[in-house]
């Protein structure tokens, strides 16, 4: 599989995206999600480990300084790629090869999909097949109702041979009947 540029529409769709998510955290908006995290910031009791100078920082400084930090590698993230793949590509190549682990690590997206692929859709695929539907569905359930079927086919071979619609045949076997049954009563 080759990597490739999302089609346009989409680009501009996640461009319009990362614009107001960038707007959004600047302007400080969604207060109450704000408020959430609040206990995240607090300064920690006795025991913590944050060092003195985060610490004396007020909340809303560190909000912006950390917003300031986060863009800012943001930015030199995409200055970094603009150059090494719209201006200086063969540097990039360069890179590809001196790195070739990790590359090929960013290159498969860290494995997640084959490692997700392997511990939860492979094996609700096998439980699904093996389980499910070749066990449950087509072991218990499609045997019990063929076997009704096939029970219900026999026994209604055997009347079909009883019943002729022939008037005489009724009557020889009402006959025949009553003499069994006489001769049981009397043989007993």
């Amino acid at each position: 599989m080759s990597l490739h540029d999302a089609p346009m529409p989409m680009a501009f769709a996640l461009i319009v995206l990362a614009i107001g998510s960038v707007v959004a955290g600047w302007v400080g908006l969604g207060g109450r999600f704000e408020r959430f995290l609040e206990p995240s910031f607090a300064p920690p009791n006795e025991s913590g480990g944050i060092s003195a100078e985060l610490v004396s920082i007020s909340g809303a400084n560190l909000e912006a300084v950390l917003m300031a930090v986060s863009s800012l590698i943001a930015l030199a993230g995409i200055a970094i790629a603009a150059y090494l793949f719209l201006k200086n590509r063969a540097a990039a190549d360069r890179l590809a090869r001196r790195f070739a682990g990790l590359h090929r690590v960013l290159t498969n997206k860290y494995y997640v999909d084959e490692i997700y692929d392997a511990t939860i859709v492979q094996p609700i695929r096998i439980v699904s097949e093996e389980g499910l539907w070749k066990g449950i569905d087509a072991g218990v359930i499609d045997r019990s109702v063929n076997g009704v079927g096939d029970s219900v086919r026999g026994s209604s071979a055997v009347l079909r041979l009883l019943q002729t619609g022939s008037v005489r045949t009724y009557a020889a076997s009402l006959f025949f009947g009553v003499v069994l049954i006489l001769g049981y009563y009397l043989w007993r």
